[in-house]
């Protein structure tokens, strides 16, 4: 299980060892330099809501169709949701919405699906300036589960994307996380030992995943938590990031 305290990184052992971020844990810093930080979007930088969606898509829907819940799993579900095909690239955006239009007889337009689908995302203020100060002394790479309409909005309305010198985006590469393959082309954009980067998500399967390939792994569980985690698990300072090697 992941501790939301801890930092993960595989020893020579294959196995998942924390490095725990509270001193009545036996706190310890890495003794590996940092050169690459790879960030979760969406409830890390941008918390967002997919109950919204379907609950207000729920009232376009037909008579016998009028279930938010059920629309959510729809959507949603982590097998079997319909936005997997679509955050994976296998259709466009007009078909994606044709195709739940279709299902849920759905009257509306596909102008009036688009904000409904998009305005879902508000920023984490404090999570914004961590990165604004992680960017001046590292690289940094976005690595997200994502969609062309969201993340078209995302960069027209959050500037903060623009912090980082690398999107690895699941529709763009094919591949959602934990998907060892997405983590797989982060670390060849990184291009350093995996033990020199450090990966943040909010979702413990992600979290597992990237410690499994040797990455540094933290699972945010707030901005002030995530400071103290960089602060003190990495040997960090906010004001003088240790970096290099």
């Amino acid at each position: 299980m992941i501790l939301e305290c801890a930092v993960y990184h595989v020893g020579y052992t294959a196995a998942l060892h924390p490095t725990w971020c509270r001193a009545d844990f036996g706190m310890r810093n890495t003794t590996t330099p940092v050169e690459v930080v790879l960030f979760d979007l969406g409830n890390v930088i941008l918390p967002f809501d997919h109950q919204q969606i379907a609950e207000k898509l729920s009232r376009f829907a037909g008579q016998d169709r009028r279930d938010a819940p059920g629309l959510f799993r729809h959507l949603f579900d982590f097998e079997k949701g319909a936005v997997n095909l679509y955050e994976t690239g296998k259709i466009s955006s007009e078909a994606f919405f044709q195709s739940l239009k279709e299902s849920f007889h759905l009257s509306l337009s596909f102008e009036a699906f688009v904000p409904i689908w998009n305005q879902i995302f508000s920023e984490n203020e404090e999570v914004s300036e961590i990165i604004r100060s992680l960017k001046r002394r590292l690289r940094l790479g976005l690595v997200s589960n994502t969609n062309p309409l969201h993340f078209d909005y995302i960069v027209a309305r959050f500037p903060i994307v623009r912090a980082f010198d690398r999107w690895i985006l699941s529709h763009q590469v094919g591949f959602k996380k934990p998907a060892l393959e997405i983590f797989q082309r982060a670390m060849e954009w990184a291009s350093v030992d995996p033990r020199r980067i450090v990966f943040i998500d909010d979702t413990e399967t992600h979290v597992e995943a990237a410690a499994a390939l040797g990455m540094q792994a933290i699972r945010f569980t707030s901005a002030g938590q995530l400071r103290k985690d960089l602060n003190e698990s990495c040997g960090w300072k906010e004001n003088g990031v240790r970096a290099g090697g």
